[in-house]
């Protein structure tokens, strides 16, 4: 199903913007601007006013049929290869997710995962019809109000009228066709992310003989698809044990991570926890902890590693000593707590209009919306007899509860559909074949958004394509990766239509789960003296404590979209990325109530250095000095301390957090 709206503010910054929200210049893009204007093909192309590129708009009709009036212009940035004194090897033409943002506006992510290539390749970028500069659909209720509703996505459909059924991916394939042949370009090779990955195989089966080469990262399926997206469920089911059984001290638990979150959806059913905690940006905003914020947050794979680091041990900090803080900043931190912003950043009306027009529904898209609805409660009823834990641990009313872009089952009830130019859920011609060309799918082993399982239905239906699962992994892989993985196989793949060697796939770390949230510094496990350390066990536990509040920090920057954010007990901190090196600034942290932390830390992304240099001091007098030291892409990483704590001296090692 792709992703979703609160995905703005997580994946997107991961897996699109790897050059963060405050960057000086984001990775990959070139730093001089083009000077004059630049033919390609039949059009003659402009520099970009904010981007080292060429800038185009082509426009095209809105209904091919000419039953609704009007065109669309769809715009596109054009990036010639850096090698001006030979021919260009090839074109990369790259299609975002959602569906519903720009491809234009992630044009970070795609340069950085490329820029290998860019000196004989051209790139090309182009925003769908209904995103970006295309003509975003623009439904003020639907994309003011802060979670999308029925009603409103239903007046957006309405408002649209007959271009209602406009917008889906067919037509949006004929659109970039249509830049490419003006421009002149042939055969490309494609990279499609996320809802990218259903744009990819229409354009496959619409046009198989255009592709020299297709990625697809983070991949469901054109056919195949379930309407409940079961598979999903199974990634909750196995993939929290997983996680688990991978990482020590949650192993040595004994009993398992999806049966502790179980018996916290059980004792949520019965008491609801309400507080206010801050969310992914640091603001403090009011929540509560109930089985629909829960199945948000395990369904919408919005908080990636985050959500599968902290979880287990929040839940054991409300059950074991009725601490509600962990919990509810998760909960805080998957709400979608603002509307998105404009339409032109992300679309609302582009994601309901796709859905409804291609995804697979419970119900008839081609009858009147009252017959949809009593066929939606008869599946929902025969669901239930059938399949009632196809939401686990949720039932399938309790998943209804989830919001409305995660829970998709009623989101086109009252979408309008008349005249469509293909049977809705049929963005590919009957009889199509899709392309021989060499076709790669990427799939992460713990992304419950689009799962392993769906990538496997998507690379069996192609005659020459192969499927990596990436270990450890989530939603998106290649862009912004931080395991110098997926991105060396995709260019691999891209330059030589092969991935080459591909283990490092089975290597990636397994997540670093949280031991335990202690209310208290002196709590926390302690650092494991070295030799010639005279610190105390306390005072190694203080240490520990504040170590972990870097560690918590550094999980943040999945989440975080503003730059800024607080602790999870108080105190701010910040961050910068101009390039590879992301640096954080802690001002007064706080992990636990009685410890607060402040100093910088560096976070080298290419090669997974991590130095933290730190000052705590803890309620009651003690206070100290730490340089911390571990590299995030070893596994089982240990964390070396050195400082001075009082008169003490620490020398030290943990795990690293």
């Amino acid at each position: 199903m792709g992703c979703t709206s609160r995905t703005l503010a997580a994946w997107l910054l991961f897996a699109v913007f790897s050059s963060g929200p405050v960057a000086a210049r984001p990775v990959g893009e070139d730093a001089v601007l083009p000077a004059g204007d630049l033919v390609v093909g039949a059009l003659n192309l402009h520099p970009c006013p904010h981007a080292a590129a060429y800038c185009g708009v082509l426009q095209r009709p809105l209904d091919p049929s000419g039953r609704v009036a009007g065109e669309l212009p769809i715009a596109f940035q054009f990036y010639p290869h850096r090698d001006a004194a030979r021919p260009a090897a090839g074109t990369i033409v790259a299609q975002e997710g959602g569906p519903g943002f720009p491809t234009i506006a992630s044009r970070a992510g795609y340069l950085a995962l490329f820029a290998p290539l860019r000196g004989d390749h051209d790139m090309l970028l182009v925003d769908a019809r209904g995103t970006g500069a295309s003509g975003a659909i623009d439904c003020r209720w639907l994309q003011t109000e802060k979670l999308q509703t029925l009603p409103a996505v239903t007046a957006c459909g309405e408002s649209l009228g007959g271009a209602a059924v406009l917008y889906g991916t067919g037509l949006a394939v004929e659109d970039m066709v249509a830049v490419l042949d003006a421009l002149r370009i042939g055969r490309i090779d494609f990279y499609g992310d996320s809802y990218g990955t259903f744009f990819g195989q229409t354009f496959a089966a619409r046009y198989p003989d255009r592709l020299r080469s297709l990625v697809l990262d983070g991949a469901y399926p054109v056919i195949g698809e379930t309407p409940w997206y079961s598979n999903a469920g199974v990634v909750v089911r196995r993939g929290f044990d997983l996680a688990c059984q991978r990482a020590p001290y949650c192993k040595a638990l004994g009993g398992s991570y999806y049966g502790r979150i179980v018996a916290l959806l059980d004792r949520l059913r019965r008491a609801p926890v309400s507080g206010n905690a801050p969310d992914a940006d640091g603001r403090r905003r009011p929540v509560t902890a109930d089985p629909a914020t829960l199945g948000l947050a395990l369904y919408a794979g919005v908080s990636g590693p985050v959500i599968y680091r902290d979880l287990d041990a929040a839940a054991r900090a409300l059950q074991d000593n009725d601490d509600p803080a962990p919990l509810l900043r998760l909960m805080a931190e998957n709400l979608e707590t603002e509307a998105p912003g404009p339409a032109q950043s992300y679309s609302r009306g582009l994601f309901a209009a796709v859905s409804c027009m291609d995804y697979q529904q419970i119900y008839d898209m081609s009858a009147p919306p009252d017959l949809r609805q009593r066929q939606r409660n008869a599946a929902i009823a025969a669901e239930q007899r059938s399949d009632p834990e196809v939401y686990p641990p949720l039932s399938i009313d309790e998943f209804l509860t989830v919001p409305l872009d995660i829970s998709v089952l009623d989101l086109c009830l009252g979408w309008p559909v008349v005249h469509p130019p293909y049977p809705p859920g049929v963005p590919i011609p009957p009889g199509a074949r899709f392309t021989d060309a060499p076709t790669l799918v990427l799939n992460g082993e713990l992304d419950m958004l689009t799962t392993a399982a769906e990538g496997a239905i998507t690379a069996a239906q192609f005659p020459h394509a192969r499927q990596i699962v990436l270990a450890n992994s989530f939603h998106v892989d290649a862009v912004g990766d931080v395991d110098d993985c997926a991105q060396a196989i995709v260019r691999r793949f891209v330059s030589d239509l092969d991935p080459g060697e591909v283990s490092c796939a089975a290597r990636i770390n397994p997540v670093r789960l949280v031991p335990f949230f202690p209310r208290h510094a002196a709590e926390a496990i302690a650092a494991d003296p070295r030799p010639g350390n005279s610190a105390t066990s306390r005072e190694r536990a203080l240490a520990s404590a504040a170590v972990q509040s870097a560690g918590d920090v550094l999980a943040r920057w999945y989440v975080n979209t503003s730059g800024r954010d607080t602790g999870l007990h108080g105190g701010d901190w910040s961050y910068t990325q101009p390039g590879d090196v992301v640096h954080f600034r802690l001002r007064q942290v706080r992990w636990t109530e009685d410890l607060a932390v402040s100093g910088e830390i560096s976070w080298d992304q290419l090669s997974g250095a991590i130095a933290a240099d730190l000052r705590f001091a803890a309620t009651g007098g003690a206070s100290g000095r730490i340089a911390a030291r571990w590299n995030d892409q070893q596994t089982l990483a240990k964390a070396d301390l050195e400082g001075q704590i009082g008169t003490h001296t620490l020398l030290a090692e943990m795990p690293a957090p």
